[in-house]
């Protein structure tokens, strides 16, 4: 009976982190999803879309000046490395620059700030994750949250459309206090960067490539069939992000894990069968709660079914992601990545033309699916070498 105990005590044990994660990527995820969809029933399609609009110009320039810092911050920290001070300096002016340079294009402040405070609380939880300080990640992760909520949802009341940005831009700067900690703890040392600088570029340009991924059809969206039809298609989006939860928890967790060399591999298979799970659940109840809770939106039912498909080969994608940058293979995930990028606008051109917005969520689901493949065959071709 105590052997049991004790074999119950430490699966709970070795995985509490995870637990830990799960708990706050929840949380937060069911906090910002009936924020987007709360706004979605105030602003309307047309008003929806031009907010996904900005945010994902905001998301552009916000990953332009990050460096590729997140993936370099976590893999190295946790191996114990102290590259903290250096990486937030260089990342922070770099993101003062690109706020200036998007002011002065867009004359958007709410689009402006957000960069600068993305930088500083991705920076912030990415040296959390990377420590493996999951129960402050998570406080992190909520508080910006309802943080989010309270603002944007108050300055959309006084400043309209515009205030839902400002309001989202402002919720990011209350964990500066993170930053301004690890410029007292350690010194900035720039030579420090230069060890790591080529897996700091390769992380630049898959994060670079992940957000215009993530974006491009946004862009692409709004001047080929206006922001009422991007409307619709980001809500189909959101309910994908609810769909992606459990994925980007086990992401979160397994990338330190994978880079201390504990590869988790059940895990990684229950994931990746319970997004299968989450991918017909996802098609077989939209028809029927999307058009009793966004009666305007029923145009997104079809394109809720299609991308719900795309949560299995993108839990594929994480897992094998991780397990390269693991490993310091940054390049083999940029190549991914940039197949990805390559075949969604190749197939949003193509079937969007076609289909319309239900081509354009092809698009995502192709491209995704083509990474997977890529993924899969070079994890094989490499590991047999």
């Amino acid at each position: 009976m105590r052997e049991k105990f004790n074999k119950i005590k430490s699966v709970f044990t070795r995985f509490r982190g995870l637990a830990t994660l799960g708990f706050g990527n929840i949380t937060a995820a069911g906090i910002s999803a009936i924020f987007w969809f709360y706004l979605a029933s105030l602003l309307g399609a047309e008003n929806y879309g031009h907010v996904s609009y900005f945010i994902a110009i905001a998301s552009i320039s916000s990953t332009i000046s990050f460096l590729g810092a997140g993936n370099t911050i976590i893999v190295y920290t946790a191996k114990g490395e102290k590259i903290q001070s250096p990486i937030f300096f260089i990342s922070i002016i770099s993101s003062a620059i690109t706020l200036i340079a998007v002011f002065i294009i867009f004359s958007q402040i709410g689009v402006s700030l957000y960069i600068l405070g993305y930088v500083i609380f991705s920076l912030a939880t990415s040296e959390l994750l990377g420590k493996k300080l999951y129960g402050n990640y998570t406080k992190y992760l909520i508080t910006q949250k309802i943080l989010m909520t309270g603002f944007a949802i108050s300055l959309y009341y006084f400043l309209g459309v515009g205030g839902v940005i400002l309001g989202i831009a402002l919720s990011f700067f209350p964990y500066s206090i993170r930053i301004y900690k690890s410029f007292k703890e350690s010194r900035i040392d720039l030579k420090l960067i230069k060890p790591r600088f080529g897996f700091m570029m390769n992380s630049y340009v898959l994060d670079l490539s992940r957000t215009f991924s993530s974006s491009t059809d946004k862009l692409l969206i709004s001047p080929m069939f206006g922001f009422a039809i991007l409307g619709h298609y980001q809500l189909g989006i959101q309910f994908l992000s609810i769909l992606s939860i459990l994925p980007s928890i086990v992401y979160q967790f397994i990338l330190p894990e994978d880079s201390s060399g504990n590869s988790n591999y059940k895990l990684k298979k229950y994931t990746i069968i319970f997004s299968t799970i989450l991918a017909f659940l996802g098609i077989t109840l939209s028809p029927f709660v999307l058009p009793a809770l966004f009666p305007k939106f029923t145009d997104a039912i079809e394109v809720v079914q299609i991308v719900s498909l795309s949560i299995i080969p993108a839990t594929i994608n994480l897992i094998y992601i991780s397990k390269f940058l693991g490993r310091g293979l940054s390049r083999i995930v940029l190549i991914g990545s940039g197949v990805f990028l390559s075949v969604q606008i190749t197939a949003i051109f193509m079937l969007g033309q076609i289909y319309g917005v239900n081509g354009v969520a092809t698009a995502l689901l192709i491209a995704t699916s083509a990474e997977a493949v890529f993924l899969v065959i070079t994890n094989r071709i490499f590991y047999k070498i």
